[in-house]
């Protein structure tokens, strides 16, 4: 097997590791390549080394994602609630009918637990980083529902209020949904158990 190969191989096998992998890959090339002709063996099996360097992986994957995780909850706030709130016009009513008044109080209490979670995972990532994973999933599902409910909630709310912008409401949405499926993917990563390996080319 050539370092090349061998680089490849490995590389199947590891964690995808938000981005970690690749260095680790890197280095790993780059000792092959100073190394002399015996350098492939001297590294052992690829099996062997990728059990030994996949929880360094999911480590660091861990401690990136808890990082991560508030930054993500306050950029799903912006197409969440600020657009929305300042480009939706008045509602007609003195009272907001009960139809939209629960559901938009569902997804606001949903945006604040996984605030809260995101902010759990990044304490997480400083002491226990085997446990972002835990926290994040919890943060994710939290942001699933705060954009179904929203999403519900903002497809009546253009059918409620005359002079509505579909087109902004549904852009929003594509963006809130967009970010709740980069949470999932942080929560998967960290996980201690995430993707083990990646699919051959």
């Amino acid at each position: 097997m050539t370092s090349e190969q061998y680089v490849r191989e490995l590389e199947r096998r590891l964690p995808f590791a938000l981005g970690v992998r690749r260095r680790v890959l890197a280095e790993v090339r780059e000792h092959l390549r100073d190394g002399r002709e015996d350098a492939v063996p001297r590294f052992g099996p690829v099996d062997e080394l990728a059990e030994q360097l996949a929880p360094e992986l999911r480590a660091r994957a861990a401690a990136r994602a808890s990082v991560l995780a508030p930054l993500l909850v306050g950029l799903f706030l912006v197409p969440f609630y600020v657009v929305p709130e300042n480009t939706l016009p008045p509602a007609p009513w003195a009272v907001k009918p009960a139809q939209l008044a629960w559901k938009q109080d569902v997804a606001m209490s949903a945006l604040l637990v996984a605030g809260a979670l995101a902010l759990v995972a990044f304490l997480l990532g400083r002491f226990r980083p085997r446990l972002v994973f835990v926290a994040l999933g919890a943060a994710a599902i939290g942001l699933g529902v705060a954009a179904t409910f929203g999403a519900i909630a903002a497809v009546q709310w253009i059918s409620a209020v005359p002079g509505t912008s579909a087109p902004i409401t549904y852009s929003c949405l594509a963006a809130s949904f967009a970010l709740l499926l980069t949470a999932t993917f942080l929560a998967i990563e960290s996980s201690p158990h995430g993707r083990r390996e990646l699919a051959p080319d």
